[in-house]
């Protein structure tokens, strides 16, 4: 997610992805829906397994630029993580965190840092001097000031919980940088809605 997008731009679009537990079905459902840049993990991840990085591999192999998105509880796992990253440079890493404290003396080369809120107005400012690089927020708590902040801060936006037309839309005009759906097809929905 290093490259810059045009405001105008389509956000990503994640699919939201609660256990790995049948990855050839996931990997299926990614490569038949080319809307879909990448996987949010909505679970924490507790140990990068050989499954986990088998998974990640396989899915860099299907785009020439992908995300993933994953909640990170254990200082760890971040640095196993950057490691994973170190090896596959077309896949962007943002590791969730709800707790910045887990950010304390950990050096990371690789994995970008998100910032979990379920606060309409969270403290931007102090979350980007604390390195936070990306905003992860459900999108019916998302504001249109929170967004405009963020923007100013060089803060991206992922929004959760983006499953309907509507609220894609809405994404999109608020400059999220990416949408997390449960829904692969959510973006030919919206455009089926001619916006």
């Amino acid at each position: 997610m290093n490259e810059e997008k045009a405001p105008s731009e389509e956000p990503y679009l994640l699919l939201e992805v609660l256990e790995l537990n049948n990855t050839d079905s996931l990997l299926q459902v990614i490569e038949k829906h080319r809307d879909v840049s990448g996987v949010y993990l909505g679970k924490p991840v507790e140990e990068i397994s050989e499954k986990f990085v088998n998974f990640i591999s396989r899915l860099s192999k299907l785009r020439t630029q992908v995300q993933v998105v994953l909640k990170i509880k254990m200082r760890d796992i971040l640095e196993k993580l950057d490691q994973v990253a170190k090896e596959l440079p077309n896949v962007e890493f943002v590791a969730a965190v709800s707790d910045l404290s887990v950010l304390e003396s950990v050096k990371l080369e690789r994995i970008s840092i998100g910032f979990e809120v379920f606060n309409p107005y969270p403290n931007i400012s102090k979350l980007r001097e604390s390195g936070v690089e990306y905003l992860i927020i459900p999108m019916a708590l998302l504001r249109s000031r929170a967004a405009k902040e963020a923007e100013a801060k060089k803060i991206r936006i992922i929004a959760l919980n983006v499953n309907s037309p509507e609220n894609y839309i809405r994404s999109k005009s608020l400059k999220v940088y990416a949408a997390v759906s449960e829904k692969p097809t959510i973006r030919r929905e919206a455009e089926s809605l001619g916006v």
